[in-house]
Formats: structure tokens, C-alpha cells, sequence
């Protein structure tokens, strides 16, 4: 099989010890640095007494440290899982039933007071002193193969997180194709580093940019939440290569100092985790009128992205929703319908990914990986529940979900999980979550349809006090931004909440 992760990240930061490899708003990590400091770690983990290839959790935002207890896990044989400090505390406590870690490396400060779990808390501060010891490492049994990298924590139907198991060989055949000729990366490039670690699409950029000698330029959440300056850093940054979600280059494009004039090097935009629509595109293409743009599609369950094309003047002049690419090197793509597969190009159906990016399942729950995960003709496959249809020479179009799954601002989001978080709210007796779609087919905000447990005397001061007490038990970016209160839902006919009924009504 291709050459470990680990290996030839050891290679490629002795060959350019004194590059830089991160640098988070002027805090720069040379390779040679990040080699010792993972070497460190992972000889500090070697004397805990962890059970073979248990997953360490590791919690932050956007520091060096994330990387460095990533590479430092894989080093010694153990999965990694991020979670993003800005988790709401019961999506926390479910990802620690699941996955139960014996190690959290907290790079941030762990909320553990509010917690409940058995597992040892390395702090920053501890953390802090085991990287300054500088200790001799030997690579013996390094995460490989069909072993697990990491355990990737996404939305799931019953308000629970579903952990998706990605291995070793999935994660480095994905990243050889982004290295490869297919979107022609410049050695040594800088990739913007903006989505978060718990964020299937920052794998996009922070594996490639290690093993490719490049400079992973970190924006940590801090920044992006403030406007004025992302704004004035990000020219600053000298970026060739951007990673991102087509709704934050379209917050970026407020700002008039996003254009070639002032980042003269920025050319290639890497584009996943929800549609690129025609009118982003061109708006990229007048702002960056010789830079390459990428689209690319995968769920999370097919390690990152499976398909990519380069969206030229004449795609964009040619569609109405833009094509999402053709598979990359190991892959297969089908459309079916149930359990039919549609083999007359153009006909829409539900993507079927089969092949060498196909993950394990979903971590400790079998019934959830034996309804999405089968084999095909002997080979690893997954049931996307995305609508799409095939070209005859297998160019893919995604077509939306086929269920109440959407994309939000670049997270994938279940209504139902949203529905869950609502109705923690000791106001709300039941709650519905619709999404508002704009006119490019895109969900531009959730509203929340809300049976109150007492009578509603003033509206607005009701909708305060819910938003108040979801604090911290919702993750931010599923939050309404509408509340329509109700006494009562329609009915479906077998006696279920109408929610399509909701949907089409929040729509009209």
C-alpha cells in the first residue's frame, strides 16, 4: 500500500526543518519544530498505559497543538477526534458516551466540571510542559492501513452525534489526490486553515499543506466571528491556496480588499461542504480573474471529498446549478433508486459512493453503520442519501438531500437534531425546524416552529428568554434565527408531525 502519513510527514519536515509549517495570526511553528514536538508527545503517550488503538480526544480551535496531538496520536498507533471548543456541552457528552476517550488532550480549557466521563485531561498547561521536554521518539507502530486516523463527529437523525470512522488509507489516498496533478497545488503553498478541526472540510487543507512543505495559515474562530479583522489580516496572509465553504468566500467578498490587486498570489479556491452556486462562482472569477476554482462533493462518510471539477467560464455559462466533478482514482459513483441501480445517464436518483474513500461505519453503532454501509460487488459502499444524476462520461451532479438533512452555512445539519436542542428548552413543550431557502436553492436560516408550554403574552420577549436557556445546549450555528410560536402542528395521516408541511409553508 502508499507510504504512511507519518513517515512522510518525518520526511518532508527534516527535508524543510526551517520552513514554516504553522503560523496562526504570527505565531509561527517551523517543520523542524513540529517534528520534535509530535516526537514529544507521542513518547509522552507511550508511558500513559493506553489501551492499544483507543481514540484520543483533542479539544481546541485553531493552535499548532491541534496538529501536534493529531500527528502525535497517529505516531503511536491511536485515532484522533477533534472537537471544536465551541462545542454545546451535551454534544460533548454524547461524543464522550460514544466514543469513551482514556485520553483528552484539551489544547483549550476542557469544560470537565460539567461533564461526565472517565478519562485522564492532559491541560494546556500540562501540555505546555510535555512539548518543552523535547524527547527522543522511535516510530514503531504507526496508525496504518484499514486502522482508524480519526473519528469524525457529525450530526445524527436522533439528536445523538454519529462518529465516522475513517482510516488510515482512506485519509492518505485522499490526500494524494489533492496533491496530485488534478488541481496541480504548488509545492510549498500557503492554504488558508479557517474551517475547524471537527470540520470534515479542514482535512482539505491541514494533512495536504504538511506533506506538501507548505504553511498552514490559521484563522482562528476569534477572527472570523470579527469582521473588521479577518478583513484586514487576510490580505496579509499571503495565501496561494483557499479551502473553504462558498458561504464564507461569499462573507469574504464584503470585503473590497478581496481581489487579485491585493492577493496577487491566491490562485486556487478549493470548494466543499455545500453547493457552489453560479452566482458565487462568477463573482469569484471578476474578483480573481486568473485564479482556478474547484468544486468538489463527499459526505463525511466518504472522507471529505470524492469528486472535483474545475468550474471554468464556460460550466458557469453552460449551468444552472454547477456540476460537483468526476470521481477521483479509486472510486465509483452510481445512481439508484431503492435498491434498482439507474443506469441511463441523466436520471436522478441517490448517489451510491463505492470504493477506497468508503469509511469503516459509525463508531459503537451498528445499526446506523448496517443502514447506510454494504458492500458492492465486493467493495466498500455507501448509501449518500443525496439526490444527484451521472452524465454519460460520469460527471456528477448533486441534486440536495433526499431527506430532512441540509447544509447550513457549511455544516451539515439534521432538523431533527436541531428539533432535539430546541425542545431542551425549559419553555418549548415541542419544536419543528424548517429551513428558509434563498432563491440560488440554498438554506440561508432555520426557523423554529414552537409549541410553548404556557400561554405566549409577548412574542418577542419569549423568543429572548428561549435563545437565553438554549445557551450552551446548542451549537451556535443551529440556532434559529426565526421562532413562529404555535398551539398545535399539522398531522400527518399516520399521526406524525406534517414537517414537509411546515417546510413548504416557511417557504411560500
Amino acid at each position: 500500500m502508499n507510504t504512511n502519513i507519518v513517515t512522510v510527514f518525518d520526511q518532508v519536515a527534516k527535508d524543510n526543518s526551517t520552513r514554516v509549517a504553522y503560523d496562526e495570526m504570527g505565531k509561527q511553528t517551523s517543520y523542524g519544530e513540529l517534528k520534535v514536538n509530535t516526537d514529544s508527545l507521542a513518547a509522552w503517550l507511550t508511558n500513559q498505559g493506553l489501551t492499544p488503538k483507543s481514540p484520543v480526544l483533542v479539544f481546541g480551535d485553531h493552535q499548532v497543538e491541534m496538529v501536534t496531538s493529531f500527528l502525535a496520536a497517529l505516531k503511536m498507533g491511536h485515532p484522533y477526534i477533534p472537537v471544536s471548543a465551541d462545542s454545546a456541552i451535551p454534544r460533548i457528552q454524547s461524543i464522550l458516551d460514544t466514543a469513551k476517550p482514556e485520553l483528552i488532550i484539551a489544547v483549550d480549557d476542557f469544560p470537565s466540571d460539567k461533564l461526565n466521563f472517565d478519562a485522564q485531561v492532559v491541560s494546556k498547561e500540562q501540555l505546555a510542559s510535555i512539548l518543552a521536554e523535547k524527547q527522543e521518539f522511535s516510530l514503531k507502530n504507526p496508525v496504518s492501513e484499514n486502522e482508524l486516523a480519526y473519528v469524525l463527529f457529525t450530526s445524527g437523525t436522533t439528536g445523538s452525534p454519529k462518529g465516522v470512522e475513517v482510516s488510515h488509507d482512506n485519509f492518505k489516498t485522499f490526500v494524494d489526490w489533492v496533491l496530485d496533478t488534478d488541481f496541480d497545488i504548488p509545492e510549498h503553498a500557503n492554504f488558508l486553515g479557517q474551517p475547524p478541526y471537527s470540520f470534515d472540510l479542514s482535512n482539505m487543507y491541514w494533512l495536504p499543506a504538511l506533506l506538501n512543505g507548505g504553511t498552514i495559515k490559521a484563522l482562528p474562530h476569534s477572527v472570523v466571528e470579527n469582521f473588521g479583522q479577518m478583513f484586514t489580516a487576510l490580505p496579509a496572509l499571503d495565501l496561494n491556496v483557499f479551502v473553504g465553504t462558498p458561504s464564507f468566500a461569499d462573507m469574504l467578498m464584503l470585503s473590497p480588499a478581496f481581489n487579485e490587486d491585493k492577493m496577487p498570489n491566491l490562485s486556487i479556491f478549493m470548494f466543499c461542504g455545500e453547493e457552489l452556486t453560479v452566482k458565487t462562482a462568477k463573482a469569484l472569477q471578476q474578483r480573481f480573474p486568473h485564479a482556478r476554482i474547484f468544486n468538489t462533493y463527499g459526505p463525511t462518510e466518504t472522507t471529505v471529498a470524492i469528486s472535483g471539477i474545475e468550474i471554468t467560464p464556460e460550466i458557469i455559462a453552460n449551468n444552472d446549478r454547477l456540476p460537483v466533478g468526476y470521481a477521483k482514482p479509486g472510486v465509483e459513483l452510481s445512481i439508484w433508486n431503492g435498491d434498482k441501480q439507474l443506469t441511463e445517464p441523466g436520471q436522478e436518483g441517490e448517489i451510491i459512493i463505492s470504493g477506497n474513500s468508503v469509511a469503516r461505519g459509525y463508531m459503537n453503532n451498528p445499526e446506523k453503520t448496517a443502514k447506510s454501509f454494504f458492500k458492492l460487488d465486493g467493495v466498500p459502499a455507501y448509501r449518500t442519501g443525496d439526490a444527484g444524476t451521472l452524465d454519460a462520461d460520469g460527471l456528477l451532479h448533486h441534486k440536495g438531500r433526499m431527506d430532512f438533512q441540509i447544509k447550513l452555512h457549511g455544516f451539515r445539519v439534521e432538523l431533527d437534531e436541531v428539533r432535539a436542542s430546541l425542545e431542551k428548552s425549559p419553555l418549548i413543550k415541542q419544536a419543528v425546524a424548517a429551513p428558509k431557502y434563498n432563491k440560488n436553492g440554498q438554506v440561508a436560516h432555520l426557523i423554529a416552529y414552537v409549541i410553548p408550554k404556557e400561554e405566549v403574552k409577548d412574542q418577542e420577549q419569549l423568543t429572548k428568554e428561549i435563545r437565553a436557556s438554549l445557551k450552551g445546549l446548542i451549537m451556535p450555528y443551529m440556532m434559529p434565527t426565526q421562532f413562529i410560536y404555535r398551539d398545535s402542528f399539522p398531522m400527518s395521516a399516520n399521526g406524525k408531525i406534517a414537517v414537509k408541511q411546515l417546510i413548504k409553508e416557511a417557504n411560500q
